[in-house]
C-alpha cells in the first residue's frame, strides 16, 4: 500500500506533462506542418515537367508569411492519374497519412469513385473535375468543393461567343466518349440550337482514338468545329484537320491551355484555333495575377506561363485562408470556413454557391499565335454552376 502511496504522485506528474505536451502538439502555433495531399498525374504523358511550378510557388508563399498561425504548410503529391481506380487508389493511400486536406482530382470518373470515401472521413477536398452533376446537391458530400468552373459554366461562355462572332449556320461537333465529354456535347448541342444553330454534325471517338479521319471528313463544309476531349484527341484533330484541308474556324475547351503549354501543335496547325478556359494570368491585368506571373517568371525563366497550372495555384491559397478563418484544421470547422471564405486569387474571386463550387468565370482566348502570342478575346463573369 505504501508503495502505491509513493508512486502516484509521480505517475500523476507524468501524465500532466503528457497532457500538456499533447495539448501543445495540438495547438496552432506549435510548429508542426500542415500537410496538404495533391492528386496529380504524376506519371505518362500529362506529367509535365512544370506540374508542380504553380503549387511550390503558393507554398512558398505562404511560408515566406510565417505559414498559417506559425505552422509551416507541406504537400506530398500522390499519383492520381485520370481513371477512377489511380483516384480512389491515391486518396486510400493520402487518407492513411492523415493530411488537413485533400487538392486535385481532375475527372468526374474519379469524383464519383472517390465521393463515398471522402464523406467518411469528412476531410475537406478540393478538385477540378468539369462535370456540374458534382454539385454537393448531385454529390451529397458536404465537405468536396470544386475549385474550377463547370462544363455547364464553360458551354455557356463557349456557345455564346460562337454563336456572336462566328455566326455559324452548320457546325461539326467532336467530342470522345468518356462521360464527362459526353455531358459537355449535350450541353454544346443544347446552347447551339438555343441561339439559332441546328444544323449539327457530331461525332464521338474513345478517348485513346489515334485516328480521326472519318470524323474531320465528316465535318467537311461545316462554318465552325468544336472540340471537347483530352488534349491528345483535341491536338490530332487540329492536325488532322490541316491535313484534309479543312479551314473552318475551331473551337475547343480548356484542353487547349495544355496544348499551347505543352507545343503539341506547331503554329500552321493553330490557325483559327480558339478555346475556353477558366483564365489566362499572362493575359490579366489584376494585381494578383501580375504579382503571380512576375514571381513565376523570376524562378522558371522568362517564358509564358502555363494558363493551366494558374487555378492549383489558387485552390492552395483559398485553402490557406479557409485554415486561417476556421482557426486550424479540424475537418468539420474547415469545411464549414471553405463555405464561408471569399479570396481575390489570380484567376480571379472565389466564393463557394450552394453547389459548393468556388468560381464562376471564364474567358475565351484564341490560340493562333501559340503560346507566345495568344490573345484574350472575352471574359465571362457570374457563370452559374448548373445547366438550365
Amino acid at each position: 500500500m505504501s508503495h502505491r502511496r509513493r508512486t502516484a504522485p509521480a505517475v500523476l506528474a507524468a501524465l500532466a506533462v503528457a497532457a500538456a505536451a499533447a495539448g501543445c502538439g495540438s495547438g496552432s502555433g506549435s510548429g508542426e506542418p500542415i500537410k496538404i495531399a495533391w492528386m496529380g498525374a504524376e506519371t505518362g504523358e500529362y506529367a509535365t515537367k512544370d506540374r508542380h511550378y504553380a503549387i511550390d510557388l503558393a507554398i512558398a508563399d505562404i511560408n515566406a508569411k510565417g505559414g498559417i498561425g506559425g505552422r509551416k504548410v507541406e504537400y506530398k503529391a500522390y499519383d492520381g492519374g485520370l481513371t477512377p481506380q489511380q483516384g480512389l487508389t491515391a486518396v486510400k493511400k493520402a487518407l492513411a497519412e492523415k493530411p488537413a486536406a485533400i487538392v486535385g482530382l481532375a475527372t468526374t470518373a474519379q469524383v464519383k469513385a472517390t465521393a463515398p470515401l471522402l464523406k467518411t472521413a469528412g476531410i475537406p477536398t478540393l478538385h477540378v473535375a468539369q462535370s456540374h452533376t458534382l454539385g454537393k446537391s448531385t454529390l451529397k458530400v458536404d465537405n468536396v468543393f470544386r475549385y474550377g468552373p463547370t462544363e455547364a459554366m464553360q458551354t455557356q461562355a463557349l456557345t455564346d461567343y460562337i454563336v456572336n462572332n462566328a455566326k455559324p449556320k452548320k457546325v461539326g461537333l467532336l467530342a470522345s466518349t468518356d462521360p464527362g465529354s459526353e455531358e459537355a456535347a449535350r450541353l454544346l448541342r443544347a446552347g447551339l440550337t438555343a441561339g439559332g444553330v441546328t444544323n449539327i454534325v457530331e461525332r464521338r471517338v474513345p478517348q485513346t482514338a489515334t485516328d480521326l479521319t472519318e470524323a474531320v471528313l465528316a465535318f467537311r463544309g461545316v462554318d465552325a468545329t468544336v472540340t471537347w476531349s483530352f488534349p491528345t484527341i483535341d491536338s490530332l484533330f487540329l492536325r488532322q484537320r490541316g491535313q484534309n484541308g479543312l479551314t473552318a474556324p475551331t473551337f475547343g475547351d480548356n484542353s487547349g491551355g495544355s496544348i499551347l503549354g505543352g507545343r503539341l501543335n506547331p503554329p500552321a496547325e493553330l490557325k483559327g484555333y480558339h478555346y475556353v478556359i477558366a483564365c489566362d494570368p499572362d493575359l490579366s491585368q489584376s494585381p494578383e495575377a501580375q504579382a503571380y506571373v512576375a514571381s513565376y517568371k523570376r524562378k522558371y525563366g522568362p517564358s509564358p506561363t502555363n494558363p493551366q497550372l494558374a487555378q492549383g495555384y489558387d485552390a492552395f491559397r483559398v485553402l490557406a485562408a479557409a485554415i486561417e478563418k476556421a482557426g486550424g484544421t479540424d475537418p468539420k470547422a474547415l469545411t464549414k470556413a471553405l463555405g464561408g471564405v471569399t479570396h481575390q486569387g489570380v484567376c480571379g474571386t472565389y466564393k463557394a454557391d450552394e453547389e459548393n463550387d468556388l468560381y464562376h468565370s471564364d474567358v475565351i482566348i484564341d490560340a493562333e499565335g501559340g503560346l507566345t502570342g495568344r490573345r484574350l478575346l472575352k471574359t465571362y463573369d457570374g457563370l452559374t454552376s448548373r445547366a438550365g
